[in-house]
């Protein structure tokens, strides 16, 4: 059946943990899709008072989003900006350097195990690559730094507050660097192949030698937003597009909250999300709910 399952595979990755009075939880499921290219991250604690969640949304193999949740956290933590401080470019940096650490020959080969199973393995050059939406929580303040499609949002005071934009390659923005850079945008995807436009990974589109890393077809810069906790603040949720795409984000928060008030829990009320939202099958819906998907729900009080 081309791309797809003969039917959905919907069984589910699920974790949940809190600390004080925080609960989260994280569900993935394959779906419709032949392979799981997703990851993600959920930490508590990672410093003092400081709790970390991403979702990592792989296109053209696992390998980069599997590499990326891995190894986030610690580069992150090392970095002189995170040390001192400065939460925002400490993100920028991170996301930066994990392009740099992917095309090192221990970065190829640690991607090549992923692809083959087997460590120490040289599969050659990976030309995968990973959205990331991160939220970075430092006491009562949320940075969530975003390259490409996945999104985070807040739902607060009975509203949904978006946390990211899509990065797509006919933003007049995004399409302006890629046409500088020799590429052409048609059918909403860089020359006619992608269909975004920031990402880890994805080698082939950074080739080009006589241009800044920031000049490139597709860059890992991350938008970086800002948001003030209080005690208004109800649910963090970050999920890959294969979430958004079939519902909206208010309707998302109000199914999850819903669940929740009833007396489901937060693992519960991810996972029922998922199967609200997969497709029945691969007829209808132009595409909708044929995704891979994963979601994180962090219930912030």
């Amino acid at each position: 059946m081309g791309h797809y399952l003969a039917s959905p595979n919907k069984e589910k990755v699920s974790e949940e943990g809190e600390y004080k009075n925080m609960k989260y939880a994280a569900s993935s499921m394959q779906g419709w899709r032949v392979n799981m290219e997703d990851a993600h991250i959920a930490r508590f604690n990672i410093a003092p008072e400081t709790n970390l969640f991403g979702v990592f949304d792989g296109h053209g193999g696992p390998e980069v989003a599997k590499f990326v949740a891995k190894h986030l956290e610690a580069e992150l933590l090392k970095n002189p900006s995170f040390q001192s401080g400065n939460y925002g470019k400490a993100l920028t940096d991170t996301f930066h350097n994990l392009d740099i650490i992917l095309k090192t020959p221990e970065g190829k080969k640690e991607l090549a195990s992923i692809q083959t199973g087997r460590s120490g393995f040289d599969a050659g050059d990976s030309y995968a690559g990973c959205t990331a939406i991160v939220a970075l929580m430092v006491k009562d303040k949320i940075y969530v730094a975003n390259a490409g499609d996945s999104r985070c949002v807040i739902a607060t005071k009975g509203d949904v507050v978006p946390l990211s934009e899509d990065h797509k390659p006919d933003n007049k923005e995004e399409k302006d660097r890629i046409e500088k850079a020799g590429g052409e945008v048609y059918e909403g995807r860089i020359n006619g192949r992608l269909n975004l436009s920031r990402a880890i990974g994805d080698f082939d589109y950074k080739g080009n030698d006589k241009m800044d890393f920031n000049q490139q077809l597709v860059i890992s810069t991350p938008d970086i937003r800002t948001w003030d906790m209080s005690a208004d603040d109800e649910y963090l949720i970050l999920g890959c597009d294969g979430i958004w795409e079939c519902l909206q984000a208010k309707q998302i928060s109000e199914f999850l909250s819903t669940k929740i008030k009833n007396g489901r829990s937060i693992k519960s009320a991810v996972e029922d999300l998922l199967d609200y939202i997969v497709a029945p099958d691969t007829q209808s819906n132009s595409g909708i709910g044929l995704d891979n998907m994963t979601c994180i729900c962090l219930a912030l009080k």
